[in-house]
Order: C-alpha cells, then structure tokens, then sequence
C-alpha cells in the first residue's frame, strides 16, 4: 500500500476562530516538538509517501514548527512535494508575505483559505498578498479553498480573484455542521447511494499534533473525543513507526472497505440497513464526509461494517477493488482483519 499524500498536523492553535471550524474551543494535552515534526516528516519520505501537507489549527501560528517541518521534507533524498494550508493572516504588507515564504525553501503549493468564513477576519487584500508572494517566489501550485454554506456564495468569493483564476486552482466544498455552527440552509444530501461518490479522501492519512495516525481529514476530531476506537484510528507515532502502522492498515478491513468504496459505500450499508440512518437526529447530510463520520461514529454503524467485512465475499471484493483502483494486489494470506 502506497500513499501519493499525508497530512501533517503541525498545531490546533489558531487564533482566526472561524465559525464553521472543527476546531473551535479545541485543545490537545500536548503538541509535537520540531524534532518530532520533523521525524515524522522523515519516516513518511522514507515510506514513499510523494507529498507532504502541513495543516493545522494555523501552521504559520507555529512557524518554527512549520519551517523545521518543510526543510524536513525538502532536505529528504526522496524530494517530495511540500504544500501547506493557511489562512493568509500573516500576509497583511506583501513585504512581510515575501519574507515568510522566503524562509520555506522547498515549499510546492499553498493552499489557502478563503470563504466567507475566514473572511470574517482575515482581509481578502492579505490572501491576494500572499498570493503575489507565492507567485513571485515561483511556488508552482496555488489552490483557493472555499468553504460555503450555498452555492450562491461561491461567485461573490471568487469576484475578489479576479485576475488570478487563471494562475490558480479552486477547490469548493461545503460546510459540514458543527456544535459551534447552525447552518442556514438545510443540509441537502439523503442517504441515496447515488448521492455519494466512491472516491474520497482516504488516501490522504493525517498525523494529528499528539502523534495519532488517522485515515483521514476526520481525525481531526481527536481534537474532541478518544479517535482509538474509531475506524479511522489507525495507530500513534509514539508507538510505533509510520511504516508498521501502514503495514498493519493493509489488513485493516475497514479502513479498505472505506479506501475503495468511500461515502457511496457507507451508503450502501445504510441502503442495507436503513434502520441506520434513523440511530441519528438527521438523516441528511452536507458532503460525503458528514455522512461517513457521523455513521461510522455511531455503535450501529461500526458494528454494521465491522460484521460486513467479515464476509469473506465481501473481502474478496474489496482486494479486488484495490488491485483495480490502486494497483494493490493483496496476497489472500494477508486476509486478517484487526
């Protein structure tokens, strides 16, 4: 099992505060040093993982943390590529955006938030900063993150960039609910299969700033409750090496029931049993994210795809499936779930 990206979580400091954050009023026992940082940095190059990620909280509000990261990555034989999230926050005066980019030698791609979320507090002047920064310092992949509650929204953010739509890349997505935000419109998305894709992002793994290895984006909400007993926990760091714990995610059957058939997999085990989707309050979803999280988190759902992927037919489908979407050809001896 091969990954092409990995998600380092440097810190969940952020002093930004936006409403529709995961985050809000989060914190860890403890946060990683920049010798940690920088091994786990190490053993996922060593691994083959192509590209490092650093995300947050704010990486920048850590930037010691964030520049022993990048160098990290950037001084490591495999040569990946290095992108990082950010609010722009940083970028107020394009001398100080110059400067701090400036001090990330290696850095491939930023990805930056913008949405009327961040907004709030960080002015659209600052995010065109750092883009000019990023360009004039020849990162070559600038990708606009915008978060909406509907898609009417995605225009009147988009009008601030005008001029640059054609040197970056946009990435929109919708707010999924928080205890921290009441969504203004009805989350639109039933539990129909044919609502949800297969692809999603489980192949993108995250290291939180405790160490834990999550399968995805979704173990963030380490920042709120216990993630070892979740699908998506797949080890920590201050255990084990990166490569054991992806060694041992190859006999993970859930984890590869999700890799395969992601958010329309999950609804198909609802279509199976649609007494699942009544277990919660709502039975509508904003993305394929919310759907997944909030019936996986749930002891219904665990149990519904632990049992599931005990059928050895159902095993059999999914190694088959990853030799065909990852080229993954699993040998039937390793066929042990955890």
């Amino acid at each position: 099992m091969h990954f092409e990206s990995l998600l380092v979580s440097t810190s969940e400091v952020c002093t930004i505060g936006c409403r529709h954050c995961g985050f809000t009023g989060a914190s860890r026992d403890r946060e990683p040093t920049e010798e940690e940082l920088a091994d786990w940095v190490g053993q996922a190059c060593d691994a083959g993982v192509g590209k490092i990620i650093l995300t947050g909280g704010e990486p920048f509000q850590r930037f010691p943390r964030l520049r022993a990261a990048v160098r990290a990555a950037a001084e490591h034989p495999a040569r990946p590529a290095i992108g990082v999230f950010t609010s722009s926050f940083w970028g107020r005066k394009p001398a100080a955006a110059a400067a701090r980019l400036a001090a990330l030698r290696g850095l491939t791609q930023l990805y930056l938030s913008t949405d009327p979320f961040h907004q709030e507090r960080v002015p659209v002047q600052s995010v065109r900063n750092v883009i000019d920064a990023a360009l004039a310092a020849g990162i070559p992949d600038i990708s606009l993150c915008i978060t909406v509650e509907s898609d009417d929204q995605v225009d009147d953010i988009l009008a601030h960039y005008d001029g640059y739509l054609d040197r970056v890349m946009v990435h929109i997505d919708k707010v999924i609910p928080t205890p921290f935000i009441s969504v203004g419109h009805a989350p639109p998305l039933s539990p129909a299969v044919e609502n949800y894709q297969s692809y999603c992002y489980l192949d993108t793994p995250l290291i939180n700033p405790n160490g834990d290895v999550s399968a995805c984006h979704i173990g963030k909400s380490g920042a709120y409750i216990d993630l070892s007993e979740q699908v998506y926990y797949l080890g920590t760091l201050h255990e084990t090496s990166f490569a054991d714990i992806i060694a041992a995610a190859e006999t993970n059957y859930e984890y590869q029931f999700l890799r395969v058939y992601g958010p329309r997999g999950v609804a198909r085990m609802i279509a199976a049993d649609p007494q699942l989707s009544h277990t919660l309050r709502d039975s509508r979803f904003a993305n394929g994210c919310d759907l997944c999280y909030k019936i996986l988190r749930s002891k219904d759902g665990r149990e519904a795809l632990q049992t599931l992927v005990q059928d050895p037919l159902q095993r059999e489908l999914v190694d088959a499936a990853r030799l065909v979407r990852f080229g993954e050809d699993v040998p039937r001896a390793a066929a042990v779930s955890r």
